[in-house]
């Protein structure tokens, strides 16, 4: 079984194809949850019961959960996880909200009314260091794999040849080479607060605990 951890706004759905790709129908997309702490945290009890006969239906779990869903169901599992330098995903997150938000949750409609700005969107733990919240209780040595948005490529091809796909197949390359986020030079539509980037400074002080997590995960899987 590979957990698969698709952060937000981390390359993950560019990286979704190419688990599709490779597995198939044995991959069970687990997204919906992300925003219900504990429905992110808590295994369904189907595949609580039975985690051996779920197994033999797949081989990979992805999607915006947390590592604590199902560590101790499958806790010889690999695990894999979609990372993103701190900053840039925290900016992704706001642009998407922004322009694209759920007027139903309040810290979105503060955000697309303009009453609430990027440095202050980042100070919520769950946003600033959405990655080390994700990843609670798996420290990143014992990560078996990470894919990089920074380094896209490059940490595909490694996961590949770890799990004993041809990265150079014609069709991984060509979802490999896919825009990321193509979508964030669109135009500026909404209320909110603009994007200074001079105020990114500011927003990486309240990202410490994922920029530790990061610098880490290039140094160990980016050769």
């Amino acid at each position: 079984m590979l957990l698969s951890i698709h952060i937000p706004k981390t390359a993950g759905t560019n990286f979704t194809h190419t688990l599709e790709y490779l597995f198939g129908d044995r991959i069970h997309m687990d997204y919906g949850t992300e925003r219900n702490l504990i429905a992110a945290r808590t295994c369904s009890p189907e595949i609580k019961a039975d985690p051996a006969g779920f197994a033999k239906r797949y081989d990979v779990i992805h999607g915006h959960y947390h590592f604590l869903k199902y560590s101790n169901v499958f806790p010889t599992a690999q695990t894999l996880a979609t990372l993103r330098h701190p900053v840039s995903r925290v900016v992704s997150q706001y642009r998407h909200i922004a322009l694209h938000g759920d007027r139903s949750v309040e810290r979105h409609r503060l955000i697309m009314d303009g009453e609430m700005a990027l440095t202050h969107f980042a100070r919520f733990r769950f946003i600033g260091n959405a990655q080390s919240v994700c990843l609670e209780g798996l420290d990143i040595d014992d990560l078996d794999h990470a894919i990089i948005q920074e380094h896209f490529p490059a940490t595909v091809a490694r996961f590949c040849s770890a799990m004993d796909f041809d990265h150079k197949d014609e069709r991984i390359r060509k979802l490999v080479s896919n825009p990321i986020n193509s979508r964030e030079n669109s135009a500026w539509d909404s209320k909110a607060v603009p994007i200074d980037p001079a105020t990114f400074p500011e927003v990486e002080k309240y990202c410490q605990a994922d920029m530790d997590l990061y610098n880490r995960a290039v140094e160990r899987f980016v050769a």
